[in-house]
């Protein structure tokens, strides 16, 4: 089976830029991919590094070159998509080499990696927070999923998540047509496990009879505040990754890129 690296929410710039004014993104990008450099003793082995979007801030070329260089850290293959930040053309450039990458039209692809099938999905409409599923996307699905086998287990990875979490400014800009998904889903004959990001924190549900997991993002986070007056901004934290083993009794699991002291003894 597989083992994911789950990653989300670089919001990379050039270096030297900030982010809203306050984030070094690029300083951050790297500290986390110095963690996980440093963890891999303890993580395991890996078979790919998934990215669910929002790789660049700002859509910039050099946001992509910078994102690819750090990412390249991690010595695992690479599977990308764009989320609402994202730019297709300087996306498209940064990642051309990358085989699941075709050279035109929406970025869907399939992978599959250790006996599991691993569908990426482009939810991105450019100049807009809020993504939706095309029909092209929906009809690559059904194409992904007609081609694997009964008992193959089956990862959809997308930006933005089929979910509600309850933040309000969050929620706005979520995906439009959650139902769709849901439906191309259900021709599956077993529940599909739906990885994304966007919401820069872990949220887990059910999309019908399907889970939905999203990761943390790398640079930031928004706080769980379901007030109607809740201010709209994000935090400097946590940030993280997760880790998915697709083996049986698998489980995804959150990477935070800061720990507590310790560990001590009992």
């Amino acid at each position: 089976m597989a083992r994911l690296l789950h990653l989300s929410d670089l919001h990379a710039v050039a270096p030297g830029q900030l982010v809203s004014g306050r984030l070094d993104t690029a300083h951050l990008l790297h500290e986390a991919v110095t963690t996980l450099c440093a963890r891999k003793s303890a993580i395991g082995p890996i078979d790919a590094v998934l990215v669910t979007g929002d790789i660049s801030d700002d859509g910039s070329a050099e946001s992509y070159v910078l994102a690819r260089r750090e990412l390249e850290r991690l010595g695992a293959r690479l599977l990308v998509i764009p989320g609402n930040h994202d730019r297709r053309a300087p996306f498209r450039a940064a990642f051309s080499d990358l085989p699941e990458i075709a050279p035109h039209g929406l970025i869907d692809w399939v992978a599959d990696i250790g006996g599991t099938r691993i569908v990426g999905l482009d939810t991105l409409v450019e100049g807009q927070g809020g993504g939706a599923l095309r029909d092209e996307s929906l009809s690559h699905l059904r194409e992904a999923l007609t081609g694997a086998a009964g008992d193959m287990p089956v990862v959809v990875a997308l930006h933005h998540p089929p979910l509600r979490t309850g933040i309000r400014f969050m929620d706005a800009i979520g995906l439009a047509n959650p139902d769709a998904l849901r439906d191309g889903l259900d021709r599956h004959g077993a529940p599909v496990r739906v990885l994304a990001g966007h919401v820069h924190g872990v949220y887990h549900g059910l999309l019908g009879r399907h889970p939905v997991v999203t990761a943390p993002a790398c640079c930031s986070a928004f706080a769980f505040d379901r007030r109607a007056d809740a201010p709209a901004g994000f935090m400097t934290g946590p940030t993280g990754c997760g880790l998915i083993d697709t083996a049986p009794g698998g489980v995804w699991t959150e990477l935070p890129f800061a720990h507590g002291e310790g560990p001590f003894t009992f």
